[in-house]
C-alpha cells in the first residue's frame, strides 16, 4: 500500500504530506494489516514485533485517528527520559502544525498545569503516576493511551509502578483505548487478554537481519554466507571487515570498563581508514565533547582521545549532551564503532548496520555468570539494518569456541524470547501504591483495595492474589502505625501528611525514617553531613557507593569524630543493616565533597564516580532533600528549615555556604561565582558598584552584561564591543 492510499482512510491529507517528509512512500505489512483490519477503532491492541518494524508509524495513526474524530487528549507513556525526549521530538514535527504536544518528566511534586492545554502528552510511566496522585482535572479527557515498551512489566524497578498506573488508569478512564506496543515477547496473548485487546503478532522487519557468531577469525550465517577475518583480536578483526563495507558497527559489552577498554583499543583499527575530511570533522567533535564541563575530567579526556579516530564509548557516566552528540555523529556516519553498555537498548534509536554482542553473559553478584535474558539480545540485535540505508543487516556474537558458538547459537538464534512476568508482589512499591491509592480516595476500604488488585496482571497470570493480600494487610498496620492512614471498620482514610508523602513520591518506609530524623535533629548541632548522610541512607538512593577494603579505616574513623552527629539510630557492626549504613557514610562523604567544590574530576579520582552518574546522585539528592525539607515545614520543625535549604541550594551548585548569594544569579555558576568571590565581589551591592570593564575581565563580558541588567532594569549595554576595547587604554 502507497502512503496516499490512507486518503482512502480518512488521514488528513496534511499527515500524508507529513509522512513522504520522512520519506515513508510505502506502508510495511503489519501497518498495512492495521488500516485493512480496522484496528485503530475502539477496541485496545496489543502490538508485538521486532524493534524497528514501525510501531511509532502504527501509533502515530492510531492518534490522528483519535483526535480527527473526537475531543479528547492522548497520553504516550514511555519508561525512560532519553525516550521521552525523542517520542517528543518526533510528534512536536509531525502534530505541531495541527495539535498541541507537551512533555511532562521529572518534579514529582508538580501537576504541570500547562498540560490541561495539551492535546498530546509525552510523559515517563514514574511521571503519569505522580500525576494522578496530584489529582489533575484532565484525566477523564483522556481518550487514546499509548504504552511503548510495555515490555517492561517484566522489569523489577519499572515493571510493578507501570502496572498499577495501568489498572489504575483502566478504571479512571473506562472508555479510553490503549495501545500498548511491545517487541517480540513469548506470552503477548495473555497480555492482550489482560488488557482485553486485540493483538497484531509479526516477526516482519524493514531490513532483513542476519545472525551470527564470530570464532576462529570466521563470522558464520546459518541462511547466507559468512566472512572470513584477518588474524588477531575477534572485536577488531569483526570492525576491520565492517570498515572495508563502509559501514559502522555498535558493539554491547557488559559493564562501563569494559566499554572503555573495548573502545581504546578498536581506535588502531579506524585510524588508518579516515579520510583527511573526517579527521578534521572528528578534531572538532572532539573537542566539543572535552569542553561538556568547564573543567574536563579524565573520562572526557578519554573520550574525546577516541573520538578523534572515529570511537567512542556510551554508557551512564557518561552527560547528556555528551551521548547526544556521539548518537547524532553516529548517525552522520562520522562515528564509526560505539561501545555501549546495555543502557543503549532501552534508550534512544540508533541503527547500526551491524551489531555485535561481545558479553553474552552477566555477572550477578553472589550468584555467578549467566547468559542474558534473549528478549534483552534481541533488543540489542534489533538495531542492526538501517531502513533507506541498508538491505540487510547483522548482528554477530562473539563466541571463544566452535562448542561456545553452537551453545550461542541455540540459546540466543534459535532460542524463544521469554514470558514475561508480573513483578508486582515487591514491597515498596505496595506500600507506595497503597497509600496513593488511598491518599487519592480511589480506596476507601480493605475490600475495595483487594479488589483493585484483583484486576492487576499479576492476578490475571497467578490466579489470585493471596499472597499479596498478606502483604497489604501488613502494609496497612505500618502505615496506621506511622500515622500515615487511619482505619476504621475496614474504611481507610489518609492523614495529611500521608497525603503529603503520596504527593512527594516517596516510599512511605523513607518518610517514616525521615520524620524520625528531623525529630533528631531539632535542638541538636547539626552540619550538612548531618542530611546527607540521611538521604543517602533511604532506599531511593540505591545502590550505595562500595566500601573498598583499604577505606574500611579510615571511614570507621571518621564514622567515630561524626558519631554526634549522624541523626539516624547506627545500627551495631553486627547487624544486616551496618553494611548499608557504612557505604550511606561513604556515599554522604561524596556528596560533601561536592558541596565543599571538589571538580567533577576530582570526584572520579576519589570515588569513582562519573560526571553522568554524579549528575543522576545529584538529581536524586535534590528530590529527597527537598522531601526531608516538606516534611519538616509538615511537622512544624522551622528551626531546621534553613539548614535543610541551604543544604539543597549548596547540593544543586556544588557551593560552600559563602556562595549562596552570587549562584542565584543566571549564567553564574559554580566556577564563575568562586571567580567573583575571590576577587573581594561576594555581595550584590559589591557586583553593583564594580565598573563593567572590570567585571567582564573576571567572567566575560556577555556575563558580565547579564549580570549588570539583573542587578539593574535601568542599565544600558554599550552600544559597540569597539568602545569598550577604546576604553581601557
Amino acid at each position: 500500500m502507497k502512503i496516499d492510499e490512507l486518503a482512502k482512510f480518512n488521514i488528513p491529507d496534511y499527515f500524508i504530506q507529513k509522512f513522504k517528509e520522512e520519506k515513508i512512500d510505502t506502508l510495511y505489512p503489519p501497518q498495512i494489516d492495521v488500516i485493512k483490519r480496522d484496528l485503530l477503532k475502539d477496541k485496545n491492541l496489543v502490538i508485538s514485533m521486532p524493534t524497528a518494524s514501525g510501531k511509532t508509524f502504527i501509533s502515530a495513526l492510531a492518534i490522528i485517528d483519535k483526535l480527527s474524530k473526537t475531543k479528547c487528549k492522548v497520553v504516550y507513556i514511555v519508561p525512560l527520559v532519553a525516550l521521552a525526549n525523542e517520542k517528543y521530538n518526533y510528534f512536536k514535527n509531525l502534530f505541531g502544525g495541527r495539535y498541541k504536544v507537551a512533555i511532562s518528566i521529572g518534579d514529582y511534586d508538580s501537576s504541570d498545569p500547562w498540560l490541561a492545554d495539551s492535546d498530546i502528552i509525552v510523559c515517563t510511566t514514574e511521571k503519569l503516576d505522580s500525576l494522578i496522585r496530584h489529582n489533575v482535572l484532565w484525566l477523564n479527557q483522556i481518550g487514546l493511551i499509548v504504552v511503548d515498551e510495555i515490555h517492561m512489566l517484566n522489569d523489577t524497578s519499572r515493571g510493578p509502578t507501570l502496572e498499577i498506573l495501568l489498572t489504575r488508569l483502566r478504571e479512571i478512564t473506562p472508555r479510553s483505548q490503549i495501545f500498548a506496543l511491545s517487541a517480540t515477547i513469548k506470552n503477548s496473548r495473555e497480555l492482550s487478554k489482560w488488557l482485553n485487546a486485540n493483538l497484531l503478532l509479526s516477526d516482519f522487519r524493514p531490513v532483513k537481519l542476519y545472525e551470527g557468531v564470530s570464532f576462529s577469525s570466521k563470522i558464520h550465517f546459518y541462511d547466507k554466507q559468512g566472512y572470513e577475518l584477518n588474524e588477531g583480536d575477534s572485536e577488531e578483526t569483526i570492525l576491520e571487515n565492517t570498515l572495508r563495507l563502509k559501514k559502522q558497527a555498535l558493539f554491547f559489552v557488559s559493564t562501563r570498563k569494559n566499554a572503555e577498554s573495548l573502545a581504546e583499543r578498536l581506535t588502531k583499527t579506524t585510524k588508518i581508514s579516515l579520510g583527511k575530511n573526517e579527521e578534521e570533522l572528528l578534531l572538532k567533535l572532539s573537542k566539543e565533547v572535552l569542553n561538556v564541563l568547564e573543567i574536563p575530567t579524565k573520562q572526557c579526556k578519554k573520550l574525546a582521545d577516541y573520538i578523534k579516530f572515529g570511537v567512542a564509548f556510551h554508557h551512564a557516566g557518561l552527560l547528556s549532551k555528551q551521548k547526544r552528540l556521539i548518537e547524532d555523529n553516529f548517525r552522520k556516519g562520522l562515528i564509526k564503532a560505539i561501545v555501549a553498555t546495555p543502557t543503549l537498548a532501552l534508550g534512544v534509536n540508533l541503527p547500526a548496520f551491524r551489531v555485535i554482542v561481545r558479553d553474552a553473559k552477566r555477572y550477578y553478584a553472589g550468584i555467578g555468570s549467566f547468559y542474558i535474558p534473549v528478549l534483552e539480545y534481541k533488543q540489542f540485535v534489533g538495531r542492526a539494518g538501517r531502513p533507506q540505508y541498508d538491505e540487510f543487516g547483522e548482528s554477530i556474537l562473539v563466541a571463544k569456541s566452535e562448542e561456545d558458538a553452537q551453545d550461542l547459537t541455540d540459546h540466543f538464534i534459535f532460542g524463544e524470547t521469554e514470558n514475561i512476568y508480573s513483578k508486582l508482589a515487591i514491597e515498596p512499591i505496595l506500600r507506595m501504591q497503597t497509600l496513593a491509592l488511598v491518599a487519592s480516595e480511589f480506596i476507601k476500604s480493605e475490600d475495595s483495595l483487594f479488589d483493585f488488585f484483583s484486576k492487576t496482571f499479576y492476578a490475571y497470570q497467578y490466579g489470585n492474589i493471596s499472597l499479596i493480600e498478606e502483604k497489604l494487610l501488613d502494609i496497612l498496620e505500618l502505615l496506621e502505625k506511622w500515622e500515615f492512614i487511619k482505619r476504621s471498620g475496614g474504611r481507610l482514610k489518609t492523614t495529611i501528611i500521608g497525603k503529603r508523602v503520596s504527593e512527594l513520591y516517596i516510599d512511605p518506609l523513607t518518610a517514616n525514617y525521615f520524620i524520625e530524623c528531623v525529630k533528631q535533629a531539632v535542638g541538636k548541632e547539626t552540619y550538612p553531613f548531618s542530611f546527607l548522610q540521611v538521604i543517602s541512607n533511604a532506599l531511593e538512593f540505591k545502590p550505595l557507593l562500595t566500601v573498598r577494603s583499604g577505606e574500611f579505616a579510615e571511614i570507621s574513623n571518621l564514622l567515630a569524630e561524626r558519631e554526634e552527629i549522624i541523626l539516624q539510630k547506627i545500627p551495631d557492626e553486627w547487624d544486616l543493616e551496618f553494611e548499608e549504613f557504612f557505604k550511606s557514610v561513604k556515599t554522604a562523604l561524596m556528596l560533601e565533597y561536592w558541596i565543599n567544590e571538589a571538580t567533577e574530576d576530582q570526584i572520579l579520582t576519589k570515588y569513582k564516580v562519573a560526571p553522568g552518574e554524579l549528575r543522576g546522585r545529584l538529581e536524586n539528592s535534590d528530590w529527597l532533600v527537598y522531601s526531608l525539607q516538606e516534611l519538616a515545614l509538615l511537622l512544624g520543625f522551622k528551626e531546621i528549615l534553613s539548614k535543610i535549604r541551604k543544604v539543597r541550594v549548596r547540593l544543586r551548585y556544588g557551593i560552600k555556604d559563602e556562595l549562596i548569594p552570587l549562584v542565584r544569579l543566571e549564567q553564574v555558576g559554580r566556577i564563575r561565582a568562586r571567580k567573583l568571590y575571590n576577587v573581594g565581589l561576594k555581595s550584590m551591592s559589591e557586583l553593583k558598584k564594580v565598573p563593567l570593564e572590570s567585571l567582564s575581565r573576571i567572567v566575560g563580558s556577555n556575563v558580565a552584561i547579564s549580570i549588570k541588567k539583573q542587578l539593574d532594569q535601568n542599565f544600558q549595554k554599550p552600544k559597540t564591543e569597539k568602545q569598550m576595547i577604546l576604553s581601557r587604554k
